[in-house]
């Protein structure tokens, strides 16, 4: 453990280092070359090459320098953990809230995501940009456990102008409270043939909008219950999108469609 460490200190303790390892893995280089790509000084980088040579990192032939094996691997991986904390740190608090499906995502790919949370000025913040992001969409894939009257008051009425292409995933559950309160189920008689029925507990709440995954950040009360969202993510990280997209697609192969005898109030 102690020797790991020790490695991991070596090259998160000088941002040179990284920078002179980091270019080498583009091919071999000398120290001059090495200098005019990284912007760090020559004797600077002398110095990094003989550190990272004698931990067997790097090796050299005359003045051509190269990364090994090992020293790539090690400079993948630091550079990794870097990234992730970045995301981490960009995420802040929201971490705390990521929905558990979320978090087999790599951190590093939230460090350009958006976070909306409530504000003493607007404490509806998040639902108003999540509801803005609806009117402005072209195409709209939802997959949640329930789903605001505003929300499905704007998707009806652009499904109805034929300026939305709209599909969704929602929880049986939310049935009972569509059946029993015809003023809210009323939006979804319009969109009912794109709807999809999930039989059991869907985890997340999220809208796909055009290429933006919007993503309900959630906490729990102190009985571990879910309450009301904290905040909204979004991300148009390709990573992201795509994870959410599958996500969603294992939610509709397993989902079956909203017939008139479910929808029934």
């Amino acid at each position: 453990m102690e020797g790991a460490l020790e490695d991991i200190r070596f090259l998160a303790s000088s941002e040179n280092r990284i920078r002179v390892l980091s270019a080498l893995t583009h091919g071999s280089a000398s120290r001059r070359q090495l200098q005019e790509e990284t912007g760090v000084p020559r004797s600077s980088a002398a110095r990094v090459l003989e550190e990272a040579e004698t931990r067997g990192w790097v090796g050299s032939t005359g003045s051509e320098y190269w990364i090994t094996g090992s020293g790539e691997a090690m400079i993948t991986e630091i550079s990794r953990s870097i990234e992730a904390t970045k995301g981490v740190q960009h995420l802040g608090k929201a971490v705390e809230w990521l929905p558990e499906p979320v978090q087999t995502i790599d951190y590093c790919h939230f460090k350009d995501a958006r976070i909306t949370l409530p504000t003493q000025e607007n404490p509806t913040a998040a639902f108003d940009q999540g509801l803005d992001r609806i009117r402005d969409a072209n195409v709209y894939r939802g997959l949640t456990q329930n789903s605001l009257p505003q929300y499905m008051r704007a998707i009806g009425d652009q499904v109805k102008a034929d300026s939305l292409e709209f599909e969704a995933v929602i929880e049986e559950s939310f049935l009972d409270v569509l059946r029993n309160d015809r003023e809210r189920a009323d939006p979804w008689s319009v969109i009912a043939d794109q709807v999809w029925v999930y039989d059991g507990h869907v985890p997340i709440n999220m809208h796909l909008i055009d290429d933006i995954a919007l993503i309900w950040l959630c906490g729990e009360d102190e009985d571990g219950n879910e309450v009301v969202p904290k905040g909204l993510l979004e991300s148009e990280n390709p990573r992201v999108v795509s994870w959410a997209e599958s996500f969603y697609e294992e939610y509709v192969d397993a989902a079956r469609p909203l017939t008139p005898d479910l929808f029934t109030i």
